[in-house]
């Protein structure tokens, strides 16, 4: 695996060194999971981006806004 290098503000380094310290992983590890489900994240937003957009062009203009309220109050009823 290439290495990387790169600046962390002090405190969030120290706050990586104390989770690396407390569950005994190393510190390379828990960067690299946050960097790995930060683009798990951003995948995911442009999946649900392109699903909305193949929604959005299968459903005409008007009836799109009918099932968006819906979709609205149905949501709000499961709460």
């Amino acid at each position: 695996m290439p290495a990387v290098s790169f600046y962390l503000k002090k405190e969030v380094l120290d706050a990586i060194r104390a989770r690396a310290s407390s569950g005994n992983i190393p510190i390379s590890r828990i960067i690299s999971r946050a960097v790995e489900n930060y683009l798990k994240t951003d995948e995911m937003n442009a999946a649900r981006k392109r699903v909305m957009e193949r929604i959005r062009q299968a459903v005409r203009p008007a009836d799109w806004e009918v099932l968006h309220r819906e979709r609205t109050a149905a949501d709000a009823d499961r709460d």
